[in-house]
């Protein structure tokens, strides 16, 4: 019995090997991967860029927001509020 399950097995590989396509690997195309791999990384390197800026712009705000708070603090200890 399980001699003729495991032949049964083997006759349904075999069926299924002739029904699957052949594969065929094409060789990558290295130039123009490597073509692509410099074009993301410029746009990641502008990308970069631009986190950067706006970077130093949050900084510089909240340096700016802080130094208003403290103004206020010692605006309102002048005025005596």
């Amino acid at each position: 019995m399980a001699e003729e399950d495991l032949i049964k097995e083997e006759e349904q590989f075999e069926e299924i090997e002739l029904l699957l396509p052949e594969v065929v690997e094409i060789p990558p195309n290295v130039e123009r991967l490597q073509a692509k791999q410099a074009q993301l990384q410029q746009e990641i390197n502008g990308c970069q860029a631009q986190i950067n800026e706006l970077a130093n712009k949050i900084e510089t705000a909240q340096l700016a927001f802080q130094q208003c708070v403290v103004l206020l603090q010692i605006e309102e200890k002048t005025n005596g509020c």
